[in-house]
């Protein structure tokens, strides 16, 4: 923001100190609120892997397998918004288990890499009480869309959304892909489509909007 390539997210530091459960929605809260002026990439985030400002064993991911849930939804966080984070800490992963779970997140990042550093629609913002979610759009991609939803409840929610398309350039007709590959058409009235979501206890879920 200024001549360089790239600057602070934005987030206090003695929040890394905080336990994993309030981390997962400051950093959601971070994203959000960080990502008006800029686009995802713009901005580096940070994941205290080992203990940052205290906190102990409740504030830390390691050992990285026996948090392997929080470390997951810790990288889908942030690689679902675009944005790159400082892991901090000796390695990446400790266990097999671990390292598949990193594998596998990364090449989630890099298959829809184009539509994830693109422009943020802000939908709703963490709050720990409801949903919170964001839409990517690039209107000269492929995936012209891609929305990314949270729960960080403790039951299993259904929510009808609306989301506007207008940034995505789809004006009649919307295809939508979820992340097991079911694929659903959608009409688009008034710029905006209609959609019905599950999203797991403490968990996320995402559509490519083609």
């Amino acid at each position: 923001m200024s001549g360089s390539s790239k600057t602070a997210m934005g987030y206090v530091e003695t929040n890394w100190s905080l336990p994993r459960a309030y981390q997962e929605i400051i950093e959601r809260q971070n994203v959000y609120d960080g990502t008006w002026q800029k686009t995802p990439s713009m901005g580096w985030m940070f994941i205290p892997l080992t203990q940052y400002h205290g906190g102990g064993a409740a504030a830390t991911i390691e050992p990285l397998h026996e948090h392997l849930d929080h470390y997951r939804r810790r990288m889908i966080n942030l690689l679902g918004a675009g944005v790159q984070a400082i892991y901090r800490g000796p390695r990446l992963y400790d266990t097999e288990e671990t390292k598949t779970m990193v594998h596998d997140m990364v090449s989630f990042y890099k298959k829809h890499k184009e539509i994830l550093d693109a422009d943020i629609i802000h939908l709703r913002r963490p709050d720990g009480k409801d949903w919170d979610g964001i839409l990517h759009v690039n209107p000269k991609a492929d995936e012209k869309g891609f929305l990314m939803l949270y729960n960080p409840l403790e039951k299993e929610i259904t929510r009808t959304i609306k989301v506007s398309l207008y940034y995505t350039g789809l004006k009649s007709k919307a295809r939508i892909i979820d992340q097991n590959g079911n694929s659903q058409r959608y009409k688009v009235q008034n710029k905006e489509m209609t959609i019905s979501v599950k999203i797991p206890k403490h968990g996320y879920v995402w559509y490519v909007i083609k």
